[in-house]
This record gives structure tokens, sequence and C-alpha cells, in this order.
């Protein structure tokens, strides 16, 4: 059970190493609903404006397929560049 680019994870003992992946997985699950959450609230608020009928109308799909493609484009650019960074940094401290 080794977690790459974690300091010192290699010098725990089996028990301990288990415990830190436990709480990272923990940690990264957290994340991944604060960050869904965050879209669906952030993007039901831009283009739901009114509550006539039961099923979205064209226009609100419409918003909503646009505001989850460019929150999920803007998500994998910074990704991106937090691993050329996060690469960079590992080259330069080689």
């Amino acid at each position: 059970m080794s977690a790459p680019g974690i300091p010192g994870l290699d010098n725990l003992s089996p028990a301990d190493k288990a415990t830190v992946m436990k709480e990272l997985n923990a940690m990264q699950m957290m994340e991944s609903i604060q960050t869904y959450n965050g879209l669906v609230d952030r993007c039901f608020n831009e283009c739901v404006s009114t509550f006539r009928a039961k099923a979205l109308d064209n226009t609100e799909t419409e918003c909503l397929k646009k505001c989850v493609a460019k929150s999920m484009e803007f998500s994998q650019r910074v990704g991106r560049r937090f691993g050329e960074k996060n690469s960079a940094a590992a080259e330069a401290s080689q």
C-alpha cells in the first residue's frame, strides 16, 4: 500500500500506512463531495429561475449543460497546471 509522492510514508509501519491511506481516502471523498455540491449549487442558481413545471425547459437544460462543461473544463485545466507545477518542483528538487 504505497502512495507515491508522500514523503516518509515508507518509514511507517503497515498499520500506520493503512491509517494514513484511509484518512487520505476519506479526505479525497469529502473534497469530491464538496466539489460536486458546489457545482450543483452554482449551476442550479445560475440556470434554474422558475419552478412552473416538474421538468427543466430547454433553456435551463442547455444552460446547465454549458455550466457543467465549463466547470469541468476549468477543473481539468487547473489539474493539468497543478501537475505541471508539481513536476517542475519535483525536478528542481532533484
